[in-house]
């Protein structure tokens, strides 16, 4: 009974065999959607053979027009009479056609790629579900597929808050009019006509025409020498091998430091790596190894928690658009509404104060707004707080709007889509006051009389989901 008992307890769980040993299983089949160029979306299997005729199959979502990996899961060890059943359920829903396994993998990997020009990142799952694939080396033959549509990223949102959550990444990596997008339930019967096109040709000029606020903020005098109490911290961030990635283990040790210590020492980090590169940023620097010291010291004050570190938080928010470019490049929104949310869910005058500061980069501005329509999520008690702070910011772009004076058309549009996630129609008639001035980015959400309607019928945002906030669980994700 001992022995029995000690070998039940060394046996893998399903995620453990998938990570350990499912790529030393054979390949069996793998299958793909017939029809994928034309509906820009594919299904594709692949099964691995286990000894005793038991079969392990992963299961991915392709977006092969923009989102690339959208969903993956798996059926593990399901026994010969399971797996010709499940075949028959997909072929009953989908047009497969049998393919070889370089052929899915470069299916897979290719639209992975895709995406990822955009900053669109693969589903979480694909974590673990990319151990039924082969690695992505070399080895495998490369079969190079058409993804877009004529060439460009087509965004297929299923309705405005899925839209809502991928312009601002596209904006950022592919630019505006680089890309197209739809929305599905309202935008269908234009998806392959020339009225549409026309429509978005149209609605990108129109976007590209909304001037923007100009960049003009003095910064103050940066520290020119780090002086810290703990020098290790000093080469632990700024080593190359730990860009964008902390074990646990560190984390935790990090963090054992007196507290107090600890924040003077990342504060005096961030304002010296600030002073570095506040200015023009050569070449040389953008060709330096990247080392993520602003990411680690802005996200260990968040996990402190220590609201006296927003004032450093906040200037770090000041700084221009290269800055944002070198230290965060795609994961600059997990960054900020983390720590923004941690420091100043308590001191929302502070962070309105921050916004009416004139002359900064909107895009940087902008991160205040998710962390401020978190807390509601968190405190429900608080969304009357959260909401007469969002009628104050609404006032006081009144009239700012036309001057692009602490505001631009693009920071009103991306703010939008937080008051959209937190159906915020108490806010309409300020909202309103903008939209009528014809300089909001409608590219973000939409013409008001779209925003209204969504805010008015309601319905559930997976906005919290979205966000994480433990320390740990975002190296995971940006490491």
């Amino acid at each position: 009974m001992k022995k029995a008992k000690q070998q039940a307890s060394k046996q893998l769980t399903p995620e453990q065999y998938i990570r350990q040993k499912a790529r030393m299983l054979p390949v069996e089949d793998c299958f793909m959607t017939s029809d994928w160029e034309k509906v820009g979306e594919s299904i594709v299997l692949v099964v691995r053979r286990h000894v005793k005729e038991t079969y392990t199959i992963g299961v991915y979502l392709i977006d092969t027009f923009c989102l690339g990996l959208k969903d993956s899961y798996y059926y593990f060890s399901i026994d010969k009479i399971d797996y010709d059943n499940l075949l028959e359920r997909f072929r009953r829903n989908e047009s497969l056609e049998k393919i070889s396994y370089n052929e899915a993998h470069n299916m897979i990997f290719g639209a992975i790629a895709f995406a990822e020009e955009a900053g669109i990142t693969p589903s979480d799952s694909f974590e673990l579900t990319q151990y039924l694939l082969e690695e992505d080396t070399e080895d495998v033959p490369l079969i190079e597929y058409d993804y877009g549509k004529n060439g460009e990223h087509f965004l297929c949102a299923n309705n405005r808050l899925e839209l809502n959550r991928y312009l601002p990444l596209l904006d950022k990596n592919l630019g505006k009019g680089n890309y197209h997008y739809i929305v599905n339930d309202e935008d269908a019967e234009y998806k392959d006509s020339m009225d549409w096109l026309e429509n978005m040709e149209k609605m990108m000029e129109r976007t590209a025409s909304i001037p923007e606020e100009k960049y003009s903020y003095c910064h103050p005098e940066y520290p020119a020498v780090i002086r810290v109490k703990n020098d290790w911290l000093v080469s632990l961030f700024y080593d190359h091998r730990n860009a964008c990635k902390l074990s646990e283990a560190t984390v935790q040790k990090i963090l054992a430091l007196p507290h107090e210590e600890l924040r003077t020492d990342l504060e005096q980090i961030i304002l010296y790596e600030t002073g570095c590169t506040c200015g023009q940023i050569s070449e040389s620097q953008w060709n330096t190894e990247y080392a993520s010291v602003i990411i680690h010291c802005l996200l260990l004050l968040g996990a402190l928690g220590d609201a006296r570190s927003l004032p450093v938080v906040l200037e770090t928010l000041c700084q221009n658009e290269d800055y944002y470019d070198y230290h965060f490049g795609d994961i600059v929104g997990e960054i900020y509404t983390y720590v923004l949310y941690r420091l100043g869910k308590e001191h929302l005058d502070e962070l309105f104060a921050y916004l009416q500061i004139p002359g900064l980069y909107s895009y940087a501005r902008y991160h205040i707004f998710p962390a401020v329509a978190l807390i509601p999520f968190y405190q429900p008690e608080r969304r009357g707080e959260v909401i007469d702070w969002f009628r104050k910011v609404l006032v006081f772009y009144a009239g700012r709007l036309e001057k692009q004076e602490c505001c631009d058309g693009i920071l009103v549009g991306l703010m939008t889509k937080d008051l959209l996630d937190l159906q915020a129609k108490e806010l309409l008639p300020e909202l309103k006051v903008l939209y009528d001035t014809d300089l909001v980015d409608t590219g973000c959400c939409g013409e008001y009389s779209e925003i209204e309607k969504e805010m008015l019928q309601g319905g559930d945002s997976d906005f919290r989901g979205s966000v994480l906030l433990d320390i740990n669980e975002i190296y995971k994700k940006i490491g």
